[in-house]
């Protein structure tokens, strides 16, 4: 005779949640993960297998995935340049750099020690959503590739940081090389040695990048001043981004740099509803090859908006410098453009190339409707970064069934409340595609003009157009 116990046990409960909200704009039609069944690795080795396998996966940040140390330390010779290493008189310490070659007329090689798992990234495969949970969702010391063709993935709610920030090649948060249709939501990057994000010469195809922090405090800047140089390089060779609702503050340069003239690519990019702020150095940088279509944005404290060398490199911008030239873009897109905001900043260059509108003319399926500028600052720090988003908890239980040979089998329970549609609430405007309720939101309730705050699930609701 076989006796059976039933054992149960409450494991911890989880945010157990598909990605929170829609993709939008490029990445317009992302599933990541999909239906998959939302798990938690237990450790860095197995995080690493489900990011790389060909398994759609709906993968759980739930803690700290810590991975310096976790392939040693690497010692040996670095370059110091003798201005944006020494930093003589400046307000923080510099950083060398990770190379190959180092000009001494103007630095020198000196010892330098770093860790090895922040040089390289994990893999990515296709059909991943990479959801944390809570505020607790960080990975440290490593970041994402996602290249080789990959397509169809979700990064949502986690933070990337301690990437050897203290060496210029020290490491990348994200790379998109070989992708297409990613959606980058709710993040935060900070600390690191090289770009939070950054494209190869390969095609980066549709992606979102959308109420994110891109927090470049550090103790090591290239610009000797405590800002962060090293924010987003976008060079791909067919390329479409969506860039709205970023808070992007304390940055010194690339923030973004877009285009390229190393090899042929074209790049389209809508940015809208950012806050760039108290920014030491550049905000935009455009190159050739491109086609830019920037409105909406605010800019505090920022040095200098846009680089006097976007007028001469030969990219397309098109900027809405003043409330005369939102018209303009009605007959192509179906609506006016919207103004830029300024306060405390540096000189906004006039761009008004109307071949931006052209392009743009058989993409507008993929452009949001921006809110006015003078909303942007208070619901971009309200909405982006991490811990912003509501989740739907759960308790997971495990059953263990014993027998001559054991059995495991696992349920889950959920418990839903049904949300109640409130007008109340924090006064605020929420801008497009943001959160404007759900259960636990405490957040903006009313939508920006032109857009209703639209029932999600019981956890989220958004602003749509």
């Amino acid at each position: 005779m076989k006796f059976y116990s039933l054992i149960p046990i409450l494991l911890p409960a989880l945010a157990e949640c598909q990605a929170v909200g829609k993709p939008f704009g490029f990445a317009t039609g992302v599933t990541g993960g999909g239906s998959a069944t939302p798990a938690a690795p237990s450790d860095i080795t197995q995080l690493k297998s489900w990011l790389a396998d060909a398994t759609p996966r709906v993968i759980l940040i739930n803690k700290t995935f810590d991975f310096r140390g976790s392939e040693g330390t690497t010692t040996g010779q670095v370059c110091q340049d003798n201005v944006t290493g020494l930093c003589p008189g400046g307000s923080s310490a510099g950083q060398s750099s990770i190379t190959t070659t180092c000009d001494t007329t103007r630095g020198k090689w000196i010892s330098g020690s770093w860790d090895t798992a922040g040089r390289t990234q994990m893999k990515v495969a296709s059909n991943k959503s990479i959801i944390g949970v809570g505020s607790s969702g960080i990975i440290m010391g490593k970041g994402l590739a996602l290249t080789g063709g990959v397509s169809n993935i979700i990064i949502q709610n986690v933070w990337f940081t301690n990437i050897n920030p203290q060496y210029v090649w020290g490491g990348d948060g994200i790379l998109l090389s070989g992708c297409d249709k990613v959606w980058i939501d709710h993040c935060k990057f900070s600390l690191m040695g090289r770009q939070f994000l950054v494209s190869g010469f390969d095609a980066a195809g549709h992606v979102t990048i959308s109420n994110n922090e891109f927090d470049g405090v550090t103790s090591w800047s290239s610009s000797c001043n405590g800002d962060h140089y090293w924010v987003m390089l976008f060079a791909g060779a067919l390329d479409y981004y969506t860039l709205a609702g970023n808070w992007i503050h304390h940055f010194s340069g690339r923030s973004p740099h877009i285009g390229t003239t190393v090899d042929v690519s074209t790049i389209w990019m809508h940015a809208y509803n950012n806050l760039w702020e108290n920014g030491g150095g550049h905000s935009f940088d455009i190159d050739k090859n491109t086609y830019m279509l920037i409105e909406a944005n605010q800019f505090t404290s920022a040095l200098q908006p846009i680089t006097p060398a976007s007028s001469t490199n030969g990219g397309h911008i098109f900027d809405v410098p003043s409330s005369s030239n939102t018209g303009t873009c009605s007959s192509y897109l179906g609506r006016n453009c919207v103004v830029n905001g300024f306060s405390s900043s540096g000189s906004w260059t006039s761009f008004t190339d109307t071949s931006v509108l052209s392009q743009f003319q058989g993409l507008k399926s993929y452009l949001g409707t921006p809110a006015a500028a003078s909303s942007v600052s208070a619901s971009v720090k309200a909405n982006a970064g991490i811990g912003k988003i509501s989740q739907t908890s759960v308790t997971t239980t495990k059953t263990t069934t014993k027998a001559t040979t054991a059995a495991t089998t696992t349920s889950t329970s959920k418990t839903t409340t049904k949300a109640t549609t409130t007008t109340a609430g924090n006064p605020a405007t929420q801008t497009l595609y943001g959160q404007c309720g759900g259960i636990g939101w405490t957040g903006p309730t009313v939508c920006a003009s032109g857009s209703t705050c639209t029932f999600g699930n019981d956890y989220y609701s958004q602003c749509l157009a």
